[in-house]
């Protein structure tokens, strides 16, 4: 019987806070998987031994027994190819991937085809950039009669710490052209140009960064404009980053051997909180406005609580999200799905 749920680096900062989650509703049907064996034995030992450690490494899928179970994978690792994710259709298991790496996500849209014919889900933006940014503009669009642009406004703790992975591809995308698209064409511009003041946690300033969530609400949705901005919560940070952009010194951010010596220290500095925002405002044709907002801590945590979230509705209702798609496309009701979500994080305010 197909009744397992596979959590993918299950016991790292955001799979293990959804393995806790879900093996309080589906109790010894979450296997808890990943490279290191004892890392997934001690996550099981701590939740009473309500979940199933397994070693399981996707770059290396030469068995693939344990995949005849399961109902359900969660992805929480970044992969370099889409190979995993079509032998999940294949097996016709539902699937989601935390992953915000647009070059991934395009890859993984190009399956929609078979997780149709498989009749599987594959869920995507499921974080908070993307996903709560998805879930935000789709409430901004819905409130906003012939909305014609959508603007994008993240702000990220830098006391929060990340997984290695995270590190780099800010780093990576600190200094990188990009395409968006602007009035319905698509236009190249530079990360961290661009600014724009808003209220988010005070006013502040942020600048173009290369978030997928753009380019996937430009595909899915019929809006002409959509851009997307960051900044970090300490101003004084943010406004070094965007001199050292204009200067062109950001563009040592994208060595590898620079991103091993910062890497570490970024872990270790205390530059800021662990507080996150999104702020969504949709204008229409006739410069009307509409503004969404979420604050909270941990942009970790909210990850996490979104993946649940999601995989309860796919586990209760498999059928009715059939193919590739994006978390904005299944959330029928936004303000009800978000305070699910809240009740299982209090540090959450949102404006609707």
């Amino acid at each position: 019987m197909k009744d397992k749920i596979l959590i993918i680096g299950g016991y790292g900062t955001v799979g293990s806070t959804i393995a806790t989650n879900l093996s309080k509703v589906y109790p010894n049907k979450i296997i808890v998987a990943g490279r290191d064996i004892e890392k997934a034995e001690k996550l099981t030992t701590k939740l009473n031994n309500l979940t199933i450690p397994y070693e399981f490494d996707v770059s290396n899928i030469s068995s693939l027994e344990i995949l005849k179970n399961v109902r359900l994978v969660i992805m929480c690792i970044d992969q370099e190819d889409s190979n995993f994710v079509e032998t999940c259709i294949n097996y016709k298991i539902n699937y989601i991937d935390i992953t915000a790496n647009q070059q991934l996500i395009e890859k993984f849209e190009k399956l929609n085809a078979k997780a149709k014919e498989k009749e599987v889900s594959v869920i995507l933006s499921v974080g908070l950039a993307p996903g709560i940014t998805n879930l935000l503009a789709k409430q901004c669009i819905e409130k906003l009669p012939n909305t014609k642009k959508i603007e994008i406004y993240i702000l990220l703790g830098l006391g929060e710490k990340h997984g290695d992975s995270a590190y780099q591809w800010t780093l990576e995308n600190i200094h990188k052209n990009y395409v968006i698209q602007i009035n319905g064409t698509k236009k190249t511009v530079k990360s961290f140009t661009e600014p724009k003041t808003t209220n988010l946690l005070g006013q502040r300033t942020f600048y173009y960064f290369n978030f997928s969530d753009q380019h996937s609400l430009a595909n899915i949705t019929s809006i002409p404009t959509v851009k997307t901005r960051l900044a970090f919560d300490s101003i004084f940070f943010t406004k070094l980053v965007a001199i050292l952009r204009k200067t062109g010194i950001t563009k040592i951010f994208s060595n590898v051997k620079m991103q091993k010596i910062m890497i570490p220290l970024f872990k270790k500095a205390s530059l800021g909180s662990d507080l996150f925002g999104v702020k969504v405002i949709a204008e229409n044709g006739d410069k009307e406005t509409y503004e969404c907002e979420l604050i909270g801590k941990n942009e970790g945590n909210i990850t996490a609580l979104l993946t649940v979230q999601l995989a309860l509705k796919i586990l209760k209702t498999p059928s009715l999200h059939i193919g590739v798609l994006h978390s904005n496309e299944i959330i029928e009701n936004i303000p009800l799905f978000l305070a699910d979500v809240k009740k299982m994080d209090n540090s959450i305010t949102m404006k609707l």
